[in-house]
């Protein structure tokens, strides 16, 4: 009987190592979390309750992947702005997902992790490309001031979208959601806080990209042109020495050079204008 408990026992602690070792390879999370989740490192291992600190402001980078253990979630207090794109979506999911977690043994299942909760006060969050699957609750949000664009909810137990106690039916796929701007003015929240807010940096730089780059193509190109004239004219010059005075080799030469630092500071500001266009749409 002995025996038969001392190989239980080492097969626990086999297993329980097995176990441990299979995240060995993840980032783990827990409480507060910081201003920016970058997914340059990640799968994140949520390890218990995580936190967007009332007050503060989390961003959360396209391609992001968070595997939650059983009975832990998400609750924000604060404002999230978790951004993914189609092709880099942001998911919230099980630990036991085999997508992100190849080495665990369990197979994931509805109620596995308690899901995300929006608190009262937390104002203004804004989902956009997320992934929420295996969980309790989905999204339980407090506050109908929050947003979700083309949002994936697979095989959450209870719900998949709880708005101020009322269980949202749906039924496709990309889903979203938002408020009016009347229902804000109703209830006297302030529509600036609906808004994203990188919207005004994000369309200044692009407009004022798009400016330049247009204006800096144009500049370049006008010069290009006159520099070529003002060189056939040095060419010109310098071959027909009898006719012309050094004087006049002089201004050409001076119209040439002119010419070329208005042609090159035209295409290096209409390069400065699309490099900010383009940066435009990263965030």
């Amino acid at each position: 009987m002995k025996k038969i408990m001392t190989n239980i026992i080492i097969a626990i602690f086999f297993i329980l190592i097995n176990y441990s070792l299979s995240f060995c390879d993840f980032d783990t999370l827990s409480g507060d979390l910081p201003s920016i989740i970058s997914s340059q490192k990640g799968p994140y291992l949520v390890i218990s309750d995580i936190y967007v600190p009332a007050g503060k402001s989390v961003t959360i980078e396209s391609g992001c992947v968070f595997l939650f253990k059983n009975f832990v979630g998400l609750h924000i207090l604060g404002m999230l702005n978790a951004k993914g794109t189609k092709e880099k979506p942001i998911v919230f999911t099980s630990e036991n997902d085999k997508r992100f977690n190849n080495k665990t043994t369990l197979v994931p299942n509805p109620y596995d992790w308690n899901g995300i909760f929006i608190h009262n006060d937390a104002i203004g969050t804004d989902l956009q490309n997320v992934e929420i699957c295996y969980s309790v609750y989905g999204i339980n949000s407090l506050t109908k001031y929050f947003k979700v664009t083309n949002g994936i909810f697979r095989d959450n137990g209870r719900a998949n979208l709880t708005i101020e106690g009322k269980t949202c039916e749906i039924t496709k796929m990309p889903f979203s959601y938002s408020v009016s701007v009347k229902d804000a003015k109703i209830d006297g929240v302030p529509i600036k806080i609906l808004s994203d807010p990188q919207a005004q940096k994000r369309n200044t730089l692009r407009y004022c990209g798009l400016i330049a780059m247009s204006s800096g193509i144009i500049t370049g190109a006008i010069f290009t042109s006159q520099w070529n004239v003002s060189k056939k004219q040095m060419s010109e010059i310098s071959n027909d020495l009898f006719t012309y005075q050094s004087s006049d080799y002089i201004s050409a030469r001076n119209k040439r050079n002119i010419n070329a630092i208005f042609m090159t500071t035209g295409y290096l500001l209409g390069f400065i204008g699309a490099f900010g266009f383009t940066y435009s749409f990263t965030f």
